[in-house]
């Protein structure tokens, strides 16, 4: 199995690889799971606002909940939380660190200029 996702890894860091065909287990708050589960709804190559995935759970409301569910995602890349970014189209939060959720924006299509970015944020939003 590990062996089996280092293979996958490559893939993905190489290109060649979209979508990752892993068995995993989700352990979460039921709520915390709704949003990993969207996240898996985010295709290779886009990216959606941590507004848009709180409409798309029906709970527009819950924002901030969003995010910090998002943020406590502890499959990253597998679970694609770097696609979701602020309303502003700016790189917002990662625990990798917003060079590394740019450079895995990057990988998949997705290109930010240096403004779009905000490096200084400390926020987990």
């Amino acid at each position: 199995m590990i062996e089996e996702c280092k293979i996958q890894l490559e893939d993905y860091f190489n290109g060649k690889l979209t979508v990752f065909s892993l068995p995993y287990t989700l352990i979460g708050t039921e709520f915390q799971k709704k949003i990993w589960q969207k996240l898996l709804d985010i295709p290779y190559g886009r990216s959606m606002s941590y507004l848009e995935l709180s409409q798309a759970i029906h709970q527009p409301e819950a924002i901030r909940a969003v995010a910090t569910a998002n943020g406590a995602n502890a499959l990253s890349i597998i679970v694609p939380c770097h696609r979701v970014i602020g309303s502003d189209g700016k790189l917002t939060g990662y625990a990798g660190g917003l060079p590394t959720k740019k450079r895995l924006l990057e990988i998949e299509g997705i290109n930010f200029q240096p403004q779009q970015t905000r490096m200084f944020d400390n926020s987990p939003f």
